[in-house]
């Protein structure tokens, strides 16, 4: 019996909102999603990379932004200025996100709380804020859509990053609990958990050059054409690579053995850095 395929999804006449949009995973969302004809709002910190995003989307309709998601008083001026644009919003995509201040020990208070605001009351500042545009949007059997853009670091605790997995972990059980909170509302929820992707905000080249590891690093690319097959889809959780799944198990069964091993691992992999850098995830 062959296996039977999703119900195909129309992007033209879509409108989505992608967060972190300067550079990195949401830069290729939104480039991707505009090509498949959805109306594409995009919002990060710098105006002049968004500006830039535009123009290579083709300009008018879509449109950006500047909001730190971090400030609340900013998402609700991006919901206000959305809502002065769109009567409804099909797609959601929280994707900001900022890197590790770095071990606790040497962290300051406030870029570990830069990291928590960012990564993890981000999302939840705007799936709140843009709630009432998502309910207004004709219900499919895919959208409206909530994708909350986490890591692999939400199943799998990084070494020397507890801000960072302290954030990506409460991403993930948010996104859990909105799974049962919006579903009832009409609105699908939905997880990207991946691996190592080189970007702007979070460079790979040192993984890159440790032999073994290299094969693990994406491009911004892959992992965008993960997030819109998993809306097509209708996926709970999109983890991207392979190789994830057997992992994640079998840190699970490993219980505290797998301290042994994630220090071991946690000396061989380099990590820099140098405080919050730019909107990414």
């Amino acid at each position: 019996m062959s296996r039977r395929e999703p119900a195909a999804v129309r992007w033209i006449g879509r409108t989505a909102l992608v967060t972190g949009a300067s550079s990195g995973i949401g830069r290729a969302l939104a480039l991707d999603l505009a090509r498949r004809g959805a109306r594409v709002f995009v919002t990060a910190r710098r105006a002049d990379a968004l500006k830039l995003l535009v123009e290579e989307m083709g300009g008018d309709p879509h449109q950006y932004v500047v909001c730190d998601v971090g400030d609340l008083r900013q998402v609700r001026d991006l919901a206000e200025t959305v809502a002065e644009h769109v009567d409804h919003l099909d797609v959601l995509v929280n994707n900001a996100g900022i890197r590790s201040a770095g071990p606790l020990s040497s962290a300051t208070s406030e870029d570990m709380e830069a990291v928590i605001r960012t990564n993890l009351l981000g999302p939840m500042f705007c799936t709140r804020e843009l709630l009432p545009l998502l309910e207004a949007a004709p219900a499919t059997l895919r959208m409206p859509v909530v994708a909350n853009v986490a890591s692999i670091a939400g199943r799998v605790a990084i070494p020397r990053s507890s801000d960072y997995t302290a954030s990506k972990f409460g991403l993930v059980g948010m996104t859990e609990s909105l799974w049962h909170d919006l579903t009832a509302r009409g609105i699908k929820v939905m997880m990207v958990n991946p691996g190592p992707v080189d970007t702007e905000g979070f460079p790979m080249a040192k993984v890159k050059a440790v032999p073994g590891l290299a094969w693990t690093v994406m491009e911004p690319a892959r992992v965008a054409r993960a997030i819109v097959r998993g809306i097509e889809r209708g996926a709970f959780e999109v983890r991207v690579q392979w190789w994830f799944h057997p992992v994640y198990h079998a840190a699970v069964l490993a219980g505290s053995a797998r301290l042994v091993v994630a220090t071991r691992l946690g000396q061989r992999i380099p990590l820099d850095f140098e405080g919050p850098g730019p909107d990414e995830s």
